[in-house]
């Protein structure tokens, strides 16, 4: 990571500042996306609940602030990458990918296999930066109950479906 940051396990004091870390990521989406996926936005009791379980980190600047997350869901022997954000201004410095390794070294540690996530295909901070750190696309055929679930809940509108991808990636390649 260039600059001066640091991967920590999110404290209860972090939470209420990681709504804004999502709201400015999703600004980068501009009107790409329809503004009612945008202003949806995670709970702040399912942010504390996984801070509360150990499944959420932040990265943290020079100030200790966060600057950007990772929130792991955890379902029977599936662990799913529920979010990824990192501030724009922070942006390109290697946060968002160290927040990610974090996520995927905690799950491999953890016994899970793999790794799944859903992301939109043609923005570059989505489908193709996690193919570049060893995701794969699951075809629609191949998606089990549980990720086919995710992926229309994560997609929310049905118009956005064919705009996302599901994703997984083995872990036993971290």
């Amino acid at each position: 990571m260039k600059g001066v940051y640091e991967i920590v396990p999110a404290s209860a004091g972090h939470v209420p500042s990681l709504h804004e870390i999502e709201r400015s990521a999703a600004s980068l989406f501009g009107d790409e996306v329809p503004a009612q996926l945008l202003e949806t936005g995670t709970p702040v009791p399912l942010l504390a609940e996984a801070q509360r379980a150990g499944t959420l980190w932040v990265a943290v600047g020079p100030d200790d602030q966060p600057v950007g997350f990772a929130r792991l869901e955890l379902v029977g022997n599936r662990a799913h990458l529920g979010e990824l954000d990192v501030l724009p201004a922070h942006g390109r410095r290697g946060i968002g990918t160290a927040l990610l390794q974090t996520v995927e070294a905690w799950a491999l540690s953890n016994g899970f296999a793999d790794l799944t996530l859903t992301t939109y295909r043609e923005f570059p901070w989505n489908e193709p930066f996690y193919a570049h750190l060893g995701y794969e696309v699951v075809l629609e055929r191949d998606l089990d109950d549980d990720l086919r679930q995710r992926f229309e809940q994560e997609a929310g509108m049905e118009s956005e479906q064919a705009r996302r991808v599901a994703m997984r990636k083995n872990l036993g390649t971290v």
